[in-house]
């Protein structure tokens, strides 16, 4: 024991939990700077009895990671922080109600349904699958990202607070949406996992999407190659090493999780190394064809043109996603802004320029 106050500054992100360490005695204060970027009016909605409101810092590290190269302290999670000027954290009732149907319920489309809503607007958020989140739920099946799962919660909550029609199961067709007769639809559809230009990769490749979502569950032997640097193949490596895969990751770039931030980067090493995960730079995958009941890849050395190959029972790749977009191109002709935004007025935080009445 000590004789001086004692601060806890590290990584307690709810406010249940730093009331109950100072209760105990474990603490005499805590500090939650994360949680207040997630949500700067953390204390005020605690003592207006709104805890449920509070939206919770998930641990990400983007706003440490944006600061620790110079940027400003963003928040994954909330657009609002940093962006005060143009962007409050309070929303502001509408003048005119109107009626908002949005399209897909990952943390676009949700945040926009849940801002709608607090707006004053009748809001219809179609979601084709049985599940809201979009891809966050796919990122927090790996490992130690879990957290992030508290992003959709958040949100699916506040939006059905303030009266959203989730539809889940319900594809929105063209027809379906225009038989709502909304004023304003939000296209939020998101993307499909990309399987690359490698020769032969649309045949025998798989995603990191298809494995975290189960729908592939690779075994023995494993290439995955990575041509984003983000969480995503990192994630996946040690996904498929805790089962037991033997796992490379070769990616073009100069490093593994080259794009990760600095507060990140090092854990997704550590766990990689750990794991037994061999790690191989400055290769582009250029072929995948089967031989047997297994398959080739041939690489190329991004810096002396050397080819190579690996013999392995599955390669998993991460090219990002293509749009999901032939709903948005169904409905942009018949629409007043013909599906383009106003860019300049959205960053000014002004109203778009467009006649709803027309």
């Amino acid at each position: 024991e000590v004789d001086v106050p004692v601060f806890h500054a590290q990584r307690v992100t709810d406010l249940a939990t730093a009331a109950r360490a100072v209760a105990e005695g474990h603490v005499d204060m805590v500090a939650m700077t994360r949680a207040h970027i997630a949500d700067p009016h953390l204390v005020k909605k605690l003592s207006e009895g709104r805890a449920d409101d509070i939206r919770q810092c998930v641990g990400a590290g983007y706003c440490i990671d944006r600061i620790y190269v110079g940027g400003d302290a963003l928040c994954l999670q909330n657009a609002a922080t940093g962006r005060e000027a143009t962007m409050p954290h309070e929303i502001r009732r509408a003048d005119v109600r109107r009626r908002i149907v949005v399209v897909g319920a990952g943390p676009g489309g949700l945040e926009a349904a849940r801002v709608c809503a607090e707006r004053g607007h009748a809001v219809v958020l179609f979601e084709k699958s049985g599940q809201a989140g979009g891809q966050i739920g796919l990122a927090a099946k790996a490992g130690w990202r879990e957290a992030l799962s508290g992003i959709p919660r958040w949100l699916v909550a506040q939006a059905t607070k303030h009266g959203v029609d989730l539809r889940l199961n319900t594809e929105a067709t063209a027809e379906a949406i225009l038989a709502e007769k909304p004023d304003v639809v939000v296209v939020a559809t998101g993307g499909t996992p990309s399987r690359g230009h490698a020769k032969g990769a649309a045949q025998h490749a798989v995603t990191t999407a298809e494995v975290l979502s189960g729908t592939v569950e690779p075994t023995g032997s494993v290439l995955l190659y990575d041509e984003m640097g983000q969480h995503n193949a990192a994630s996946v490596a040690e996904h498929l090493a805790k089962r037991g895969c033997l796992v490379e990751i070769a990616t073009h770039d100069r490093m593994v999780a080259e794009e990760v931030g600095t507060t990140n980067q090092p854990v997704h090493l550590r766990e990689l190394y750990k794991l037994g995960v061999v790690m191989t730079p400055n290769m582009e995958l250029i072929e995948i064809y089967p031989e047997g009941n297994r398959f080739v890849a041939a690489l190329r050395n991004t810096m002396t043109d050397a080819e190579e190959e690996r013999v392995v029972d599955r390669i998993v790749v991460d090219h990002g996603t293509l749009p999901v977009d032939a709903l948005y191109h169904a409905l942009k002709a018949s629409s007043v802004n013909r599906g383009r935004i106003d860019q300049d007025a959205l960053l000014r935080g002004e109203p778009q320029p467009f006649d709803l009445s027309k």
